[in-house]
């Protein structure tokens, strides 16, 4: 692998970044890869990473959006732009398939039975039903009540123990010994696009992209469940926003319109630091692997704590005060 060292732009980065990723099949964030553009100091945390995301560097969030489809989120999860041209140009098939042929096994699939799961729906829309697929929010209520609200209720507020879709609560807690907020699609999913793909493509969990639901009715229950969380289609001229009614006719058009006003889509971010394979320490670790990052073993970050005063270690997120049944959030 060539190193860093074969070419650098202010001594930041190799120049001839693009030949380093193509000889690695594209995988620019390797370890290895990374050592080899920005210097062995780059997968050595953050601290390794400052003074090198400058505009000019290829790892810096100066993006290009033609990868994932164009813009529509968080420009931080875009990939970097001096990496387009390597990505469309390196080889994607890093596995021959022959390796993988379990003998004996299984039947081919049908080209039938792939196309029924051919269904995906992309961040800017591509894949979406066609606007003239849907129907208005009152008759996607009925669906949902249906197929949807034995598990998460009739209104979105969880039941039998299922996550609720439509509590409103805000995810940032004002002291930390508060038990941890309900996840739910307005205060926590960020793209509306990608909602209606998921609740097509896995539920009703027992029969997820029924055919006796169809595209109709999934876009219906989507608009139902937007609704419940109040997210709106638009502003009037006084910036006022303009909520979903229950005669609206609901389709992609709409699903597209909602996109920008979902509470949380700026708070998602990709991580870009290194993928890091760091050995484990079991005795006279440095500092920075043990206690508070200085060396304290006495000064570790303590849990949360529930009201009932226990740290809150995996609790699932749909933890309730309420005790569990129809109608509830609880456990």
């Amino acid at each position: 692998m060539p190193g860093s060292d074969s070419g650098s732009s202010d001594g930041k980065y190799a120049s001839n970044y693009a030949e380093i990723i193509k000889e690695n099949d594209g995988k620019y964030l390797d370890s290895k890869v990374i050592e080899a553009i920005l210097g062995k100091d780059a997968t050595h945390g953050r601290a390794g990473m400052e003074g090198k995301l400058d505009p000019a560097n290829p790892y810096s969030f100066e993006v290009d959006d033609s990868i994932d489809g164009g813009n529509h989120g968080n420009a931080q999860c875009k990939i970097p732009a001096a990496f387009v041209e390597v990505h469309e140009s390196a080889d994607k098939n890093y596995y021959s398939d022959a390796d993988f042929v379990a003998n004996g096994f299984g039947t081919p699939i049908a080209e039938s039975a792939l196309a029924k799961w051919n269904i995906t729906v992309d961040g800017d829309g591509k894949g979406l039903p066609d606007p003239s697929v849907g129907m208005t929010v009152e008759e996607g209520a009925r669906v949902y009540v249906q197929f949807c609200a034995m598990c998460h209720g009739e209104f979105g507020e969880g039941a039998k123990g299922y996550l609720p879709l439509a509590v409103e609560e805000n995810l940032v807690t004002s002291d930390f010994r508060d038990p941890a907020p309900m996840k739910t699609v307005g205060n926590y999913w960020p793209y509306a696009v990608t909602f209606f793909d998921y609740v097509r493509r896995t539920m009703p969990f027992w029969t997820p992209n029924a055919p006796f639901i169809g595209d109709k009715g999934y876009m219906g229950m989507t608009g139902y469940i937007m609704q419940s969380n109040y997210i709106p289609i638009g502003l009037d001229e006084d910036g006022n926003k303009i909520e979903l009614e229950d005669d609206t006719f609901y389709n992609s058009e709409l699903l597209m319109k909602q996109n920008k006003f979902m509470k949380n889509q700026g708070n998602f971010f990709c991580d870009h630091r290194p993928v890091i394979h760091n050995e484990r320490c079991m005795k006279d670790c440095p500092d920075v692997m043990v206690g508070d990052g200085k060396g304290n073993v006495n000064n570790f970050v303590q849990a949360r704590r529930l009201p009932d005063g226990t740290p809150q270690y995996n609790v699932p997120q749909r933890m309730h005060e309420d005790p569990p049944g129809v109608g509830h959030a609880g456990m």
